[in-house]
Formats: structure tokens, sequence, C-alpha cells
């Protein structure tokens, strides 16, 4: 086996991550997108997710799932705001 070779992330100095948690970061990140792209969200939002990704994997999450969660929460957030403000709308 070879050499482990941290990492740095340009958006977050000073943290590091070994190629195993970038490996599971990727893969949190795709799922993500995945789910994103069959709910019809832009490309560029791959950045926002990949950041809230960095930022759970920053503190110490490496569970995928649970990245990927993690990612998505702000998501979840707003759909629930904005369907509150419907309901609002349509039952004053």
């Amino acid at each position: 086996m070879g050499d482990v070779v941290a990492m740095p992330i340009c958006s977050f100095p000073g943290v590091f991550f070994e190629p195993e948690v970038i490996d599971l970061m990727s893969e949190a990140l795709d799922a993500a997108c995945k789910v994103l792209r069959h709910a019809g969200q832009p490309k560029v939002v791959r950045e926002v997710i990949a950041r809230r990704i960095i930022a759970a994997a920053s503190i110490g999450e490496r569970d995928p799932v649970r990245l990927r969660a993690a990612a998505l929460a702000a998501r979840q957030a707003k759909l629930a705001e904005a369907s509150d403000c419907f309901n609002l709308v349509r039952n004053p």
C-alpha cells in the first residue's frame, strides 16, 4: 500500500482529509447530486452541496449517508418552509 497523502480543500483553509475520507465524501456528493438532478435542480447547486459535505466531514462525520443528509438538509428545510407558506395562503 502507498503512502497516505492528505489533500487540502481550498475553500476550507487548514482542513485536510485522507484519501479514504475523500472517497466517502465523493460518494455522498454523487448521491446528493443524483437526488437533485431528479428534482430538476441546476448543476450550480453541486458546489453548495460539496461545501456542506466538506463542512460536515470537517467536524468528523464519515458516514456517506449522513454526509448526504447533511448536504440536503437545508433543501428539505426550505421545501418545508415553502409548503407551510403555501398552506397559509390556501387556508388563511
